[in-house]
């Protein structure tokens, strides 16, 4: 937060920032706070989502074979190599009518609350026995769509909208956001409640699975809807770049 905080201080002090170019910095800077939302909620795949898949997974695909719990980690690779170029296409065939970057990145979020949503709802219904290794494919599936829909863009946008002479201080802003991200994933990862214990985060209180998945629901659901609500004033600082 210190060295996040210490940059912008660092590029605002420079008297030279034309009106234009600080607003697109300011663009800049409340998209990376967006961006601590989402990596705070999609980094459990290598942190909570582990927990998940060892143990209230059923693994058990075809007769004995039991497949590992670190197979999991190459299903997001996966399905960014199946489905990046679909979605670049998508882009160019959409042409001038495709969203703006802030509508792709809250779009981004909410495919991340529907994953969490997804599996929410797949262990309410299996209640005490595992769930099915679809509810887990299924969150990767909307997690990589919503990645597809933040990550990729959001560099390019940062590149964009830099001042040629803060170029790497503004991309530094980017990934401070994913370093914050990183953080808030390892703080929420810790309240998974295991061995019926109950866990807290601002007064929400979880007292199984349902409800930790439930916490990413709400927390990217809203994040992506007032990024949404936001989109058309941060295309207006933006001065026509998209």
């Amino acid at each position: 937060i210190a060295a996040f905080l210490f940059v912008i201080f660092l590029i605002f002090s420079d008297k030279n920032l034309t009106k234009e170019e600080r607003q697109r910095i300011w663009v800049m800077i409340i998209i990376a706070v967006f961006v601590v939302f989402f990596w705070g909620a999609y980094e459990q795949t290598g942190a909570s989502l582990v927990v998940f898949a060892d143990e209230q997974t059923d693994r058990n695909l075809w007769g004995s074979y039991v497949m590992p719990t670190s197979y999991f980690q190459s299903v997001n690779s996966a399905f960014i190599i199946i489905f990046a170029a679909a979605f670049a296409w998508i882009w160019l065939k959409m042409g001038r009518k495709q969203p703006a970057t802030p509508t792709k990145m809250g779009l981004g979020l909410i495919f991340l609350a529907l994953g969490y949503l997804w599996i929410a709802y797949g262990v309410k219904i299996v209640g005490d026995q595992k769930a099915s290794i679809i509810w887990l494919m299924g969150l990767y599936l909307l997690h990589t769509w919503g990645e597809l829909c933040l990550s990729p863009i959001g560099l390019s946008l940062f590149n964009k909208l830099s001042p040629l002479r803060f170029a790497s201080l503004l991309m530094a802003v980017w990934f401070l956001g994913n370093a914050g991200g990183n953080k808030l994933a390892g703080v929420l990862s810790a309240l998974y409640p295991q061995d019926g214990n109950t866990t807290s985060f601002l007064g929400y209180q979880m007292n199984n699975t349902y409800d930790f998945f439930m916490l990413f629901v709400f927390m990217c659901g809203i994040a992506g809807v007032i990024l949404l609500l936001l989109s058309k004033r941060l295309q207006k600082m933006m001065h026509g770049i998209t």
